[in-house]
């Protein structure tokens, strides 16, 4: 795959400790200041109190505001980590983002121009949280897939690897771009040495059969890569055939 404008930052952030995606964290502001619009705004509504309806135009406006550093920062993780793969949920969180994005637009407008009662109001406050509510449940699916998954023991790292780089399209083992083509059972999971070779450069390795990007060492360093060869082996490769990954080590670390 090729490199992205952005990962310069990201090995940048690697390279100090930080291997994290940067759009979670401040998802949280145009989230939480859509709740206070609401909570303020119907405070408003019930007290008459004229600090709460400029509390809920505040929240409003820094809710516009910081829409667009958590958008950016939205784009750059699912060109980073997903590869620009268009995903169903990330699809979805797309369009509710250009619906939040209107909502504000005219919200603010409303606030900054004076035009805006308290009950016209009210209705994009609680539009703009059903939204952010919407965004949060898409965000939480791309992430951490749908059931719960049981954990193999002595294999944590390496499921914190996989919900950070292979999550999103592959929910509890399965392929979310090409279904034919799962985790689960996959032949790439015989030994480690066939796993690093076509995470390393999946492309080549089966022929390029779907938008998987590439997984460098700069990416997934060699520890990891075992860490979570040690997961996806316990997890999803078909057991009785080739037994456990304890029968089976993959090499010293």
């Amino acid at each position: 795959m090729q490199m992205t404008f952005f990962d310069p930052l990201y090995r940048f952030l690697a390279s100090i400790g930080f291997t994290d995606p940067l759009h979670p964290a401040l998802a949280h502001m145009p989230i939480g200041l859509a709740a206070g619009a609401l909570v303020f705004g119907f405070g408003a509504l019930i007290l008459k109190h004229p600090l709460w309806k400029l509390s809920a135009q505040h929240c409003l406006v820094l809710a516009w505001l910081f829409w667009f550093p958590t958008v950016l920062l939205g784009f750059m993780d699912w060109q980073h980590y997903y590869g620009g793969a268009w995903i169903s949920y990330i699809i979805i969180k797309l369009f509710l983002a250009g619906f939040l994005f209107l909502l504000l637009s005219l919200g603010s407008y409303l606030v900054i121009t004076g035009r805006g009662e308290t009950k016209a109001l009210l209705v994009i406050y609680l539009l703009c949280f059903s939204t952010v509510v919407g965004l949060g449940y898409c965000g939480g699916r791309v992430v951490f897939g749908g059931l719960a998954q049981r954990i193999p023991t002595g294999t944590k790292a390496g499921k914190k690897i996989f919900d950070v780089h292979c999550q999103a399209c592959h929910p509890n083992g399965a392929n979310s771009i090409i279904p034919t083509y799962p985790i689960l059972r996959s032949p790439e999971l015989k030994d480690f040495n066939t796993f690093q070779t076509f995470i390393r450069n999946p492309h080549l390795a089966n022929g390029s059969k779907g938008p998987m990007p590439d997984f460098p060492s700069s990416r997934i360093s060699e520890t990891q890569a075992r860490e979570l060869y040690r997961y996806l082996f316990n997890a999803f490769a078909k057991t009785g055939e080739r037994g456990t990954l304890e029968q089976q080590k993959p090499g010293p670390p």
